[in-house]
């Protein structure tokens, strides 16, 4: 049975989110990479555009670890191309490992082989907004 690349995508992203591993983290995506956020703009494009922001990501987490639990994983794929959806929960951690805060939103990535690794070519994530109090819908 060949590895499902979803599941392996969220356990790096968890990984390199929890080490602050820059360069891990952006090595799941492929150079082309688009990506539409949940934060501050309307696109990233490009691994280098994406690169910008997560390292200031990263920068303003220095104070806590964060980590990142997926929940709702589906997930299909074939030779070249797999694709997913999940919730994430992003949990900040204090220097003993319990949790200060969380938050969560919608993830939705395609991935493709791209010299011979996975990487994705696609990711949008979510929230969804109440429409009369314009507040983020929780669970």
């Amino acid at each position: 049975m060949t590895e499902d690349p979803v599941h392996a995508f969220l356990q790096r992203y968890a990984a390199t989110v929890l080490d602050r591993d820059l360069a891990g983290f952006l090595d799941l995506y492929a150079d082309d990479v688009q990506v539409f956020d949940s934060w501050n703009r309307w696109e990233y494009a490009g691994r280098e555009d994406w690169a910008e922001m997560i390292a200031a990501w990263f920068e303003g987490i220095q104070d806590v670890r964060v980590r990142v639990t997926a929940k709702d994983v589906k997930a299909w794929h074939d030779t070249q191309v797999a694709g997913g959806s999940a919730t994430l929960e992003f949990a900040a951690l204090d220097a003993d490992g319990q949790p200060l805060r969380a938050t969560e939103n919608r993830l939705t990535v395609l991935l493709r082989k791209d010299g011979g690794a996975w990487r994705v070519a696609h990711q949008h994530t979510s929230v969804p907004v109440d429409f009369q109090s314009k507040q983020v819908v929780s669970r």
